[in-house]
């Protein structure tokens, strides 16, 4: 029997590091054969959270949250997005295995402890004379949320590491540990998975530090800030001991053939697309030209460039500059990837777009369920729950504003299925543009 791993991340719409961090794992448990499928979803980025257990095949998919909290996102989010009942869900033929986020392995806590140990000896650090800020996200609508980090200072204090929590969004704030401390010394280790947006920029803005320093003065205080805990090869020894604790069937045997970069990628809608392709010879899919010898984006040069890894196409097509949608009308062009072997195909068009390709064979069946803005709204259990009684006119105006720069079709208002990848309901991107139009 198949089984598949989905990784659940935040995602964003300015920083590629959120989303990147997830990818770079998927690209590793692929390249494993720990099984057989292994795909990401996201909050802010395609594959969403409500579509990302459409694009697997398998029969038994595990879930494992790439949050360091069990908060509002683990607790409720993503539940509530990917029709999760509990730990274990049975749907369409599916057994889904939800497995608890990062900060339940104690592995994250030796993480904690290196990024202190680290800055110690790297800085010069007398420990006697430095005290640690740990700093979670946080927030006011799930009280949870900041257990986990509060959790990870016990630890620290128990081991006579003097150590206090603070918060993004709640209270006491990331300004309150200099009034908090008394040591001439700090180092702030930012409890998060990724180097995204707020560890790079909004974390070190509210510690006093300007963006990309590791260390200055603040208040009198020399500051020390150390790279977020979720960074580190090491977490994906977490993220398997996780799905192996949730049920999670996992197979100790790598794979043989180890030129094959292109496995261990979600499969539903594969045999429909290598069919159209071989029927019509030449597809193009959105901005994409697929053929059985290659898949190629032209831009009228003589010479394109050749990729031939997943990371190096996804860098390609998703950074600088960085587009979190990818079905944007902007793809990057002058580039191909020759394919070897049928499969490649699929495997190639799912890097560019993550999750189109079983969207677009379920809506050519007539399979797809499409679902209309405010069904999408009323699924929502945070800021997009005002937009369920959004005007028609005002959908119809946003729709023309956003879907036009984009390849995926709006099926969820109206649009008709055609060869390219398809939007069965309101994507992130739109629906916090029609927030904006509202506020």
């Amino acid at each position: 029997m198949k089984h598949a791993l989905i990784l659940a991340g935040h995602g964003s719409h300015i920083s590629p590091e959120t989303g990147g961090l997830v990818w770079r794992y998927v690209d590793r448990l692929r390249q494993t054969g720990v099984v057989d499928e292994v795909t990401a979803a996201f909050w802010k980025e395609p594959p969403s959270f409500a579509q990302a257990i459409e694009t697997i095949s398998a029969p038994q998919v595990t879930i494992v949250p790439l949050f360091t909290s069990r908060g509002f996102f683990t607790q409720r989010v993503i539940p509530g997005e990917m029709g999760l009942t509990g730990e274990l869900t049975i749907r369409n033929g599916k057994e889904i295995r939800y497995a608890a986020p990062l900060h339940d392995h104690p592995l994250l806590a030796g993480i904690v402890r290196a990024r202190i140990e680290s800055a110690l000896v790297s800085y010069g650090l007398p420990p006697d004379r430095t005290d640690v800020a740990i700093i979670g996200h946080s927030t006011r609508r799930h009280p949870q949320s900041r257990l986990a980090t509060e959790a990870q200072v016990a630890r620290l204090k128990s081991v006579g590491i003097p150590a206090w929590a603070v918060y993004l969004e709640d209270s006491p704030t990331i300004a309150e540990i200099y009034d908090m401390t008394v040591a001439p010394n700090l180092i702030a280790v930012p409890f998060f998975v990724a180097a995204g947006m707020h560890t790079t920029i909004d974390i070190p803005r509210q510690l006093g530090l300007q963006s990309g320093d590791r260390e200055g003065t603040v208040h009198g205080r020399r500051v020390v800030y150390t790279p977020p805990v979720g960074v580190d090869d090491d977490l994906q020894e977490v993220i398997l001991g996780l799905a192996s604790e949730a049920g999670a069937h996992l197979n100790p045997v790598a794979y043989s053939d180890v030129d094959d970069l292109w496995r261990g990628f979600p499969t539903a809608g594969r045999d429909d697309l290598i069919a159209a392709v071989q029927q019509a010879g030449v597809l193009n899919f959105g901005g994409l030209t697929l053929s059985l010898n290659e898949v190629r984006v032209a831009s009228g040069e003589l010479e394109l460039e050749t990729l031939d890894h997943p990371a190096a196409l996804r860098r390609r097509v998703r950074e600088n500059p960085f587009r979190s949608l990818p079905t944007g009308r902007d793809l990057p062009a002058g580039w191909r990837v020759r394919i070897e072997r049928p499969e490649w195909l699929h495997a190639i068009v799912e890097t560019v777009y993550p999750g189109a390709v079983a969207s677009w064979a379920a809506a050519r069946r007539g399979a797809l369920t499409i679902s209309s803005l405010s069904s999408t709204a009323r699924r929502q259990v945070g800021m997009f729950r005002p937009l369920e009684n959004l005007t028609g006119e005002v959908q119809r105006g946003i729709v023309a504003r956003v879907c036009g720069g984009c390849f995926a079709l709006p099926l969820w208002a109206g649009a008709r299925v055609a060869d390219g990848p398809a939007c069965p309901e309101p994507c992130n991107h739109w629906m916090s543009a029609a927030l904006e139009s509202i506020e």
